[in-house]
């Protein structure tokens, strides 16, 4: 096992962190269609967010201060628990792709229901 988590496991984290956000902001605002239609990037955003590091990998040191502002990078970088379930790729793929179909099931019965009876609600 390794000890550190892997770039497709800092953004399966933040995906898994958005997808929450995602699903807390349609049960509160469930009445509006603004935050229904644009919720569903809130994973890819902060998945993005999380996994930004790794471009700046080769070119300088990680374990500085400001690459906390990515999803606070360096205490997930090293927790075993993380790594346990982020650190293989095929859990990665398995958790960000059910997590992605639901997604994608949703807003396609959402943009459904607004051909069918317009914009608002």
């Amino acid at each position: 096992m390794v000890s550190y988590l892997a770039g497709s496991g800092h953004f399966a984290f933040g995906f898994s962190l958005g997808f929450f956000i995602m699903l807390a902001a349609n049960i509160i605002y469930n009445k509006s269609i603004n935050v229904q239609m644009y919720s569903p990037f809130l994973p890819f955003i902060i998945g993005m967010w999380a996994a930004i590091p790794y471009l700046f990998s080769y070119t300088r040191e990680l374990d500085s201060f400001w690459t906390n502002i990515f999803i606070f990078y360096n205490f997930i970088h090293h927790n075993k628990l993380l790594i346990t379930i982020f650190g293989k790729l095929y859990l990665v793929a398995l958790i960000c792709g059910l997590m992605y179909c639901y997604i994608l099931v949703k807003y396609i019965s959402l943009v459904k229901y607004c051909r069918r009876y317009g914009w608002n609600k």
